[in-house]
């Protein structure tokens, strides 16, 4: 495989479960393995990418339904609501989405 630009070098960690199914699956589709970590990384941080747009989408859904819950009407002596408090949580588990600089597209 021939790369038009230089390559940086870097070291991860995985455990032995992840590395023994990224060797297996690299050995079936015959791609070495630094290329999949090469293509994991740009599908993670991309803009538009259909697993974080996923993943986002389950935790707004679980606002709803936190806040379509009756019992999370309930106040607090801080006067906010079971339902503010754990959406404020669930927000904080969204993840970031990458975008097109960060991707190196144009």
């Amino acid at each position: 495989m021939t790369r038009s630009k230089p390559l940086k070098p870097f070291m991860a960690y995985l455990d032995e479960k992840q590395y023994a199914r990224m060797k297996k699956f690299s050995v079936k589709v015959r791609i070495p393995m630094s290329h999949l970590i090469r293509e994991a990384i740009d599908l993670r941080i991309s803009e538009g990418n259909q697993y974080v747009n996923g993943f986002n989408a389950g935790i707004e859904k679980a606002m709803h339904v936190v806040s379509a819950n009756k019992a999370s009407e309930m106040r607090f002596p801080s006067g906010r609501s079971f339902a503010e408090l754990i959406n404020t949580d669930l927000v904080q588990e969204k993840m970031i989405e990458g975008d097109k600089e960060s991707a190196g597209q144009p």
